[in-house]
Order: C-alpha cells, then sequence, then structure tokens
C-alpha cells in the first residue's frame, strides 16, 4: 500500500506547492489534492466545515473555475516535487453544492464540480476521484433521494470513464450501513463505481473492520485517522491510535479482502502547531500498521 495525505491536513494558509514538498518531505508516497470553491465563493462556511476548520481552504489551481491549464500547472508542480497526485478530493458535492439537492440549479453545480474533479485527475494522473453523495436534510423523503443521488453518480461514472468514482462514508445522514452502502453501489452497476472508506468516520456508528469486510473489492481508496467514542460528536477526531478504532481488527479486515491501493492520512481539522511533526508521527504510525498487516 502507497501512504498518502490529504490536503486538508495542512492548515488553509498552506500554499499547495509548499504542502506537496512538505509531504515529500516527510516521506509521503502520494498526495490528495482537493478541489475547493472558486474564487466567486471563497470563503464559504457552515456549522461543519467551520467545526473541522476546512472552511477557508482555497486551491487556485484546482477550484470549481480551474482550466486544463490550471491543472497542467498542479500537474508540473508535484512533478518537480517528486510526488504523485493519487487522488482528487474536496467537500464541494457535500456542504457547497450537495450532490443530493432537490433544486436542479444546486444539483447543476455540484455535478459539474464532480466532473471538474474527474478532469483534474486525468490531467495530474490521479486515478480516483473522491464524491461525499451530499446530504439528507428532514425535508427531503429517503428513498427520493437515494435513487436521485444514483442517477446522478452513474452519469458522474459514465462521465469519468477509466477513472474511479468513489463514494466517502461520511456524516450526512445518509448510507449509515455498509450493506446499504454495497446496495447503493452494486445498483450502479459500473466498475468505475466504489467506495472511499472512511476508517473513523465509520467508527461513531460501529467498527470499521466489519465495513471492509463487507465493502471488499468495493473499496476504492481509504481515509486513515481516528476517534473517540465518548465525544461522540465531530470534535472526536484524533490522530492514529489515540482514538477507539481497533487498528490492528482494522489492518487484520484490510488483509483479508486484499486491499493494496492508497492509505491516505486526513487529519481534519488540521494541527496548527508542530504541524510537520504531528504528520511525520501518522507518516510513520502508517508504515507500522502496514507492516503489522504483513504480519497478521
Amino acid at each position: 500500500m502507497k501512504i498518502g495525505i490529504n490536503q486538508f491536513c495542512f492548515p488553509s494558509g498552506t500554499e499547495v506547492e509548499e504542502a506537496l514538498g512538505r509531504a515529500k518531505k516527510m516521506g509521503y508516497d502520494t498526495f490528495e489534492v482537493c478541489l475547493t470553491a472558486g474564487n466567486r465563493i471563497t470563503g464559504f462556511s457552515s456549522g461543519v466545515t467551520d467545526a473541522l476548520d476546512i472552511s477557508g481552504y482555497y486551491n487556485p489551481f484546482c477550484n470549481t473555475e480551474s482550466t486544463e491549464q490550471d491543472f497542467m500547472i498542479l500537474k508540473k508542480k508535484a512533478q518537480d516535487t517528486g510526488i504523485r497526485i493519487g487522488s482528487v478530493g474536496g467537500i464541494v458535492s457535500f456542504s457547497i453544492y450537495p450532490l443530493s439537492a432537490v433544486e436542479e440549479k444546486t444539483a447543476v453545480k455540484s455535478m459539474d464540480a464532480v466532473k471538474k474533479m474527474v478532469d483534474a485527475a486525468r490531467i495530474v494522473g490521479a486515478d480516483t476521484v473522491l464524491v461525499i453523495p451530499g446530504m439528507l436534510t428532514e425535508d427531503m423523503e429517503y428513498r427520493e433521494t437515494y435513487e436521485r443521488v444514483q442517477q446522478r453518480v452513474a452519469a458522474l461514472a459514465e462521465y469519468a470513464g477509466d477513472i474511479n468514482i468513489a463514494i466517502e462514508n461520511v456524516w450526512n445522514n445518509f448510507l449509515y450501513s455498509p450493506l446499504e452502502l454495497c446496495r447503493f453501489v452494486d445498483e450502479i452497476g459500473r466498475n468505475n463505481v466504489g467506495v472511499y472508506f472512511d476508517i473513523a468516520n465509520a467508527r461513531r456508528f460501529g467498527y470499521p473492520e466489519q465495513w471492509i469486510r463487507t465493502l471488499s473489492f468495493r473499496i476504492k481508496g481509504i481515509h486513515v485517522k481516528d476517534y473517540r467514542v465518548a465525544v461522540d460528536n465531530i470534535h472526536g477526531f484524533t490522530n492514529i491510535l489515540d482514538g477507539d478504532v481497533n487498528y490492528r481488527k482494522v489492518m487484520e479486515a484490510l488483509g483479508m479482502i486484499g486491499y493494496d491501493g492508497q492509505f491516505t492520512v486526513e487529519l481534519i481539522p488540521p494541527a496548527h502547531h508542530l504541524v510537520d511533526q504531528t504528520l511525520a508521527y501518522a507518516r510513520r504510525v502508517c508504515t507500522d500498521l502496514i507492516n503489522l498487516r504483513m504480519e497478521v
């Protein structure tokens, strides 16, 4: 497995080129670049993004207004640094333009944003795009939302071609069971649609190792962090091994399904003090976990 790092691990004021260089210096194999909102809505915030301290990000080379030339510049910066961009993530389809939106105008913007992520992935050489399937609100019907999002993901998968569309399990009142997430993916019936499994996001609702065995071959990418169950809210995320995830069982499960893809650190909220020391520690722990998997 290749150990990656998500762009949101660095404080929002960190330039992309700087983040790439620091990640390379810390020994990370891959970098997950995040598509952000464009100039016109820079500074967007919501309760969730504010709590996670990721509202202030703006990526000048990968945003909703970016051009092919911008993506080429990003590719060159990564090549010059010597680190591969393995995937494209972001929260645009979650809290900015939800993919689940009933309003057609919002839905179009969400679809366009994901297509922009696919365009970026193809140019920079990434193989996976992380897609958050919007959110379920009180005024929505569950079944209708499920079917609406499925149709949109299917259309995005057709657009993506050889790029993976990986649905992330997040706290969005939607797809909270591994069996349901399997069904959601399988019913779409496309080889390039799978799951971007966030280990800590799953811990609040169950046991990640069970999710992994259930999702199995559908997993296209993994986010690595930890979670303290006693906190029971969005402030419970921690660095790896500081929470309640049983990482020995997680690694056993990953070995059982034969997962060998990216193992991407996503520590949010990002550290603001001793940032490189925090992220270098996460890198070392991931190495130990991968070695543990080899042993079990």
